[in-house]
């Protein structure tokens, strides 16, 4: 898409690049299709044929919201099983992932079309049952992956500290976890000031629960026995948690 039409990306990384804006063109997509506006104009283009409701009304994009992300999930499983095998770009079949953005993208807009016959009941069930429990999944995975990252940042540090003795890299590491715990403590805040406000009950327990538990979490961290069987683990890792979770809060 960025590299070329058809052709073949020159690296992983622009081939991630290009994952990403397809990712971004989607989120802005499900954002625009929100607004009754963008659901009035769809029906519209689609001469009527596909009316978007639910059982008590309107519901405006939450039902073109879910079609659009299906169609994305849809397209990257069949991504997945088409590339299932291939270990190095040196396989003929990586020219699929890493090329062909032309008729990617076709593929990609063609599922999205065909989304929006498939019937409103299926996209009800899979909003309310489906889709919840896999959005709970990629916020675990997304955590692990990120706990890894400021794991693997972390080390890096300490070997770097322990190597050269060097001050500068004891003053990054710090500065990163105490960045993540001051951002998270700020982040806290603004929530309580705009989003926690009387009557908001439900609100204030989110947010005070995510609060102690990531407190708890940095107590943990640096608790002896944890130490003992990972010397390497610290605020680090848990500081990541914190601003993840508050964010995602």
């Amino acid at each position: 898409m960025v590299c070329s039409a058809c052709g073949k990306c020159g690296n992983s990384v622009a081939t991630r690049i290009a994952y990403a804006l397809i990712l971004l063109v989607n989120s802005i997509l499900s954002w625009i299709m929100l607004t009754k506006w963008a659901i009035e104009k769809l029906q519209h283009l689609m001469l009527d044929y596909v009316k978007i409701k639910c059982g008590e009304g309107d519901c405006y994009g939450w039902l073109a919201v879910h079609r659009i992300n299906f169609a994305l999930g849809m397209f990257h499983l069949v991504l997945a099983g088409l590339m299932l095998g291939v270990h190095s770009s040196k396989n003929p079949r990586a020219a699929i992932q890493n090329g062909f953005w032309g008729p990617k993208i076709i593929a990609w807009l063609g599922l999205i079309v065909l989304t929006f016959f498939i019937p409103d009941t299926f996209f009800q069930f899979w909003g309310n049952y489906v889709a919840l429990i896999c959005a709970m999944l990629f916020l675990m995975l997304g955590l692990i992956l990120l706990v890894d990252l400021a794991h693997n940042w972390a080390e890096y540090c300490l070997g770097q500290i322990e190597e050269s003795e060097s001050k500068t890299w004891r003053v990054v590491l710090i500065g990163s976890t105490l960045g993540m715990y001051v951002a998270s403590l700020a982040m806290t805040v603004v929530q309580y000031v705009f989003f926690a406000g009387s009557g908001c009950s439900m609100n204030q327990a989110a947010i005070t629960i995510n609060l102690l538990l990531w407190l708890v979490i940095s107590v943990i961290s640096v608790h002896p026995t944890v130490q003992e069987y990972n010397p390497k683990a610290g605020l680090a890792q848990a500081a990541m948690v914190a601003v993840y979770c508050t964010y995602l809060t």
